[in-house]
C-alpha cells in the first residue's frame, strides 16, 4: 500500500488552513494557494482559475451555499497538495472564491478519503493529511 501524506506547520495559531498546491489540467501545472474547510461539502475552483486554464465544463450542479443556493460549472482537475498527495480525476465547481484570495477550496470530498488532524500545540498551528485513511485518531482511550 502506497501512503501519501504530509504535514503543513505554522508559526501562530491561525484559524485559516492555507497550503500552497498545483493544479493539473491536460498537460498545464499551475500553482494554486488552497484553503481546507470541513464545512464546505464539495471542493472548489475560483471562477478566474477556470478561465486562466480554459477548463472544459462537464456538467452543471446545484450548490446550497451560505449565501443562498446557486447552479455551477463542474469540471475534473488533478490537485497535487505539497507535492506528495496526488488526487486524480477530482470533480469540482467554480466559485468566487477567488474575491477570498484563494484558487482552491479543498471540501469534505477530498478530506474524507484520509486521515486529517489540526493541532495548535504551544501557540502554533498545524495540520496533517494522508490517504488512504490508516487508522481512527483519537485522544481519549476509553
Amino acid at each position: 500500500m502506497i501512503i501519501s501524506a504530509f504535514t503543513e506547520k505554522y508559526d501562530s495559531i491561525r484559524n485559516k488552513l492555507i497550503n500552497s498546491a498545483v493544479v493539473e489540467y491536460e498537460n498545464e501545472v499551475v500553482p494554486v494557494k488552497t484553503q481546507w474547510d470541513t464545512g464546505a461539502t464539495g471542493t472548489c475552483i475560483s471562477t478566474e482559475l477556470a478561465i486562466r486554464m480554459n477548463l472544459a465544463p462537464i456538467g452543471m450542479q446545484k450548490v446550497q451555499t451560505p449565501s443562498g443556493s446557486a447552479i455551477l460549472n463542474t469540471y475534473i482537475i488533478d490537485l497535487v497538495l505539497n507535492d506528495e498527495v496526488v488526487i486524480k480525476n477530482l470533480n469540482v465547481m467554480d466559485s468566487e472564491i477567488g474575491k477570498q484570495g484563494i484558487d482552491v477550496l479543498i471540501g469534505m470530498d477530498v478530506i474524507s478519503i484520509g486521515d486529517f488532524a489540526v493541532s495548535n500545540y504551544q501557540g502554533k498551528t498545524q495540520f496533517s493529511f494522508r490517504i488512504p485513511s490508516q487508522t481512527h485518531i483519537e485522544y481519549k482511550k476509553e
